[in-house]
């Protein structure tokens, strides 16, 4: 699939969450969503149709269940996302050979960390993909990773540190952590995540000094984050 967009098929019987879902979707680069389905057969009609390189797919459904709908897939069988509100049925999707699983309500966190299974992680599409969704009153706003000069933890909730102050962002630092990776983020402590080129001076006691304000860096991590910041 390397060097062209996804076609996805999203099988789903609750018409809200149905919508939600391509909408998540389509508000990604890079992915067409080629056919819309509200029950097992159509899914397996819309599969054989449209031979998409994904199915998102939900598992309850009447008639015929995300399950039996992925068993009964034709050679070559699109990755299969499996979409639920029933975490207890992880292992059996996995088993069937599921690329990823997600708990409805589905988030923008969830759909780019799938869409993130669907492609090797030198693919250009993976960059395109990567947006930290942070919330303000007037919505959601998907910044890119150099909009954000630091990711911060406070008792389980993550703030991002931004041009226009700190926003609160859907996904724990761990999962900032191994997302961000490649796109110059460092772990500077427990509780933050700091983009080193936003970095404008280490103070003597060690703290590292932004534009939003100044971050302590761990003892152990301090000899490498002056390395890496060439100081």
């Amino acid at each position: 699939m390397t060097g062209r967009s996804v076609r996805v098929v999203v099988v789903e019987d609750e018409p809200l969450a149905l919508a939600r879902l391509c909408d998540l979707l389509e508000e990604q680069p890079g992915v067409e969503v080629v056919a819309r389905a509200a029950s097992g057969r159509e899914g397996l009609a819309a599969a054989a149709a449209h031979r998409p390189d994904a199915l998102f797919l939900d598992v309850e459904m009447p008639g015929m269940s995300g399950t039996e709908l992925m068993h009964a897939l034709r050679e070559p069988r699109p990755d299969v996302v499996f979409v639920t509100a029933y975490p207890q049925h992880a292992v059996e999707a996995f088993a069937g050979g599921a690329v990823h699983y997600l708990l409805k309500p589905v988030s923008r966190v969830g759909v780019a960390q799938a869409l993130s299974r669907l492609r090797p992680k030198d693919d250009p599409l993976q960059a395109a993909w990567l947006r930290i969704p942070a919330r303000r009153r007037s919505g959601t706003r998907l910044l890119r990773p150099e909009e954000v000069d630091a990711l911060v933890a406070d008792l389980g909730d993550c703030a991002a540190w931004t041009a226009e102050g700190s926003l609160p962002v859907d996904g724990t630092l761990a999962h900032w952590e191994e997302r961000l990776a490649d796109h110059g983020f460092v772990r500077v402590h427990r509780n933050a995540l700091v983009r080193l080129a936003a970095v404008r001076e280490i103070s003597p006691d060690g703290e590292l000094v932004m534009a939003g304000g100044r971050i302590a860096v761990s003892r152990r991590r301090i000899e490498e984050i002056r390395r890496r910041l060439g100081a």
